[in-house]
């Protein structure tokens, strides 16, 4: 106990380390806090599990059907192709007890945020809302959103990531970007009381809120790094959600008669992104394509997640429904054939530098080592660099050849996946991973046309065309769904999100016996 004490007391206030109180103070516990709680100031798990729970869309998905629900949002509809009109909602407030209206949307989405040149949440919002035009203003409770070509989600993309509603009032109250993303103000459940990084996250009920109150009087959401420490807080009660729990500890939690295991894959493919244009090694497409076919996903899945999740041999979700295509998802792993891509490569031995982490994503280091193994095996020097942060991971240069990556699909659309995270302008493009090639000039030929075609024969063929162009010439490796495991106490009623790794903590979701 004293052990656990001294880890809890690096990550809360004296204040935080009370006994276990359930609905006046739950404590999440999970491996890294988000260095940044904007919005469209960052994209990755860790600022997923709490936006839900301060920051509202337009419009929501269900977390276990992925159904859109009105939101801020009371109605909306299609006017054309390009173009949907929102009722928004009256009687919501936002944290700091003003009005939400059209004027916030519209400006959430303007060019001092998002849409200018120079705006700081360009860079993070472009996967998502790049072939966003312009939202007007139609009166003080209605907008409308207009794309820059017509486009089949219009409505998914305002019920997913980075298009949370922020306040117009709040930002200019806090005088620009640098002051507002340390206590962003929006209109959900529970509102920001304070934020160190690497430390802790401090929410409270918000009292003014439009739909139910929130369960909880107050949540903090701590970094625990080591998962044995994660599992002995919520042993000794010190915590009541912990986040990234492996498949070995399900069994001796779930006979803990004070805990529940929940959880399991949801919708995104967890692989790693190759630097095809920093490394001369790397530009081998034969090479690329010899590690897809070297990697046992079954063994992985069953070995590793105890069958937990689901094997991925291609960048897709059955969640997609007429534009899943099963005949891109048989089965890549053919060591035989990896040895010929490796010869056909020219590859003489040189290190292949795979830059991690050790826990960010679940067995994050145990799935590196297992998989460098069967690269071994067919005559890979693969390298294995561990890396504090994602800062380290990402850092260009001629040794950054691979990096471990997660693709969710923030809607059931194949554009929220391989071509949000792979089309001009989004982050690894930027960043410099892929080199320009014909196949990849015409994978953004094919992107641009599932992106803004309405019509679903010609979307399905564009999808087909960019998923053998993938094939042909690939850019990132899919190994497995992403497993999400969460253990609770049993006196948290709360189900995790199916869909994504966000946590819902409204009362719609989490309950105190």
């Amino acid at each position: 106990m004293l052990a656990i004490r001294t880890i809890v007391a690096a990550t809360l206030s004296a204040a935080s380390i009370a006994a276990f109180a359930g609905a006046d103070h739950m404590v999440i516990a999970m491996p890294q806090l988000p260095t940044v709680i904007e919005p469209q100031g960052l994209n990755n798990n860790a600022i997923d599990r709490y936006l839900p729970s301060v920051f509202e869309t337009l419009l929501k998905a269900d977390n276990a059907t992925g159904e859109l629900k009105p939101g801020l949002a009371e109605s909306w509809k299609r006017v054309s192709p390009e173009t949907v009109e929102f009722k928004l909602r009256h009687g919501v407030k936002f944290h700091d007890g003003t009005d939400f209206t059209a004027d916030d949307v519209v400006f959430t989405f303007g060019p001092e945020r998002f849409s200018g040149e120079k705006a700081p949440g360009r860079a993070v919002a472009w996967e998502f809302l790049g072939n966003l035009k312009e939202v007007t203003k139609v009166d003080d409770y209605t907008v409308r959103i207009t794309m820059k070509t017509p486009d089949p989600i219009i409505e998914r993309r305002f019920s997913a990531r980075t298009s949370e509603i922020v306040s117009e009032d709040g930002w200019k109250a806090a005088g620009g970007w640098e002051n507002w993303i340390r206590k962003p103000i929006g209109t959900g459940p529970y509102k920001i009381v304070d934020f160190k990084t690497g430390n802790r996250l401090e929410l409270v009920r918000n009292d003014g809120y439009w739909a139910k109150p929130a369960p909880a009087a107050r949540v903090s959401f701590v970094e625990v790094p080591e998962l044995s420490a994660r599992v002995a807080g919520l042993r000794s009660g010190e915590f009541d959600l912990i986040t990234e729990v492996t498949p070995d500890q399900v069994k001796p939690l779930s006979q803990d008669g004070r805990i529940d295991v929940v959880g399991g894959a949801i919708d995104n493919v967890y692989g790693m992104i190759f630097d095809s244009k920093s490394s001369n090694l790397m530009a081998s497409k034969e090479l690329r394509q010899a590690i897809l076919h070297a990697i046992d996903r079954d063994l992985l899945v069953q070995a590793l997640f105890a069958g937990r999740t689901t094997p991925a041999n291609s960048f897709q979700s059955k969640t997609f429904g007429e534009l899943y295509l099963p005949q891109f998802d048989a089965k890549l792993y053919d060591p035989e054939k990896a040895k010929a891509l490796v010869k056909a490569s020219g590859y003489k031995g040189e290190p292949i530098v795979w830059r991690i982490q050790t826990g960010y994503y679940t067995q994050e280091l145990t799935v590196s080592q297992a998989i460098a193994g069967m690269l071994k095996a067919v005559g890979l020097n693969v390298q294995l660099e561990v890396k504090e942060n994602w800062t380290q991971v990402e850092a260009d240069g001629a040794d950054r050849m691979i990096n471990n990556a997660s693709f969710s699909a923030y809607y059931p659309d194949p554009v929220a996946q391989l071509w949000r995270r792979m089309k001009p302008a989004s982050f690894w493009i930027d960043a410099g991973f892929v080199a320009d090639s014909p196949e990849y000039r015409k994978f953004c030929e094919l992107g641009r046309v599932l992106e803004s075609s309405v019509d679903a024969a010609e979307r399905k063929k564009a999808w087909e065309g960019m998923l053998a162009t993938f094939a042909e010439n690939p850019w990132a490796c899919p190994l497995y769904a992403l497993p999400m495991l969460y253990a609770k106490q049993k006196n948290v009623e709360w189900t995790p999100n199916v869909m994504q790794g966000s946590l819902d903590l409204s009362a719609d979701n989490l309950a105190f016996r």
